[in-house]
């Protein structure tokens, strides 16, 4: 299984470091009171322990499909909120939430049907016109899309510009 707990990873696989060490990263680099933390400092530090808690980490956060799940149900949080976000956070966190799902194996072709209706529906008025102008325009230079997909993609980068 692949290292699924970002930039800890580096330190888990790197052979050069002594695993009680490793063990005294991996509490470091946790916040305080989290579900994460209480797991790890349920275990006494030990080179034996070290091993038994990364599995417990992997069995318990590091599912794919739960990870998956996760990512969409903020994405979906994200534009079914109520509150005025700004389109370059609006544009940052979704970038992210991709970003992730991407890492995870969730590709365009996956999401794009879901994807740009979810989006559009977050967006001021103003800019789902300004949207259909540079969409229309688009498709005239270049001809209609021929792709499926194409559209959830190009508006992510309409969002960019």
């Amino acid at each position: 299984m692949g290292c699924v707990w970002g930039q800890f990873c580096r330190i888990d696989e790197d052979e050069s470091i002594r695993v009680e060490d490793k063990f005294q990263y991996l509490l470091s680099s946790l916040k305080s009171n989290t579900k994460v933390r209480v797991i790890v400092e349920s275990y006494p530090p030990s080179k034996e322990n070290y091993s038994k808690v990364i599995e417990h980490l992997k069995s318990r956060f590091g599912r794919k499909d739960l990870l998956i799940e996760v990512y969409i149900r903020d994405l979906l949080a994200l534009v079914n909120s109520k509150t005025n976000i700004k389109l370059s956070d609006l544009y940052d966190k979704l970038g992210s939430y991709l970003r992730a799902l991407e890492t995870l194996g969730v590709t365009t072709s996956n999401y794009a049907a879901m994807l740009y209706p979810v989006v559009e529906s977050c967006l001021p008025v103003e800019i789902l016109k300004a949207w259909d102008r540079y969409r229309l325009s688009r498709e005239v230079k270049r001809g209609f899309y021929s792709h499926e997909g194409e559209g959830s993609r190009k508006s992510y980068v309409f969002l960019t510009s």
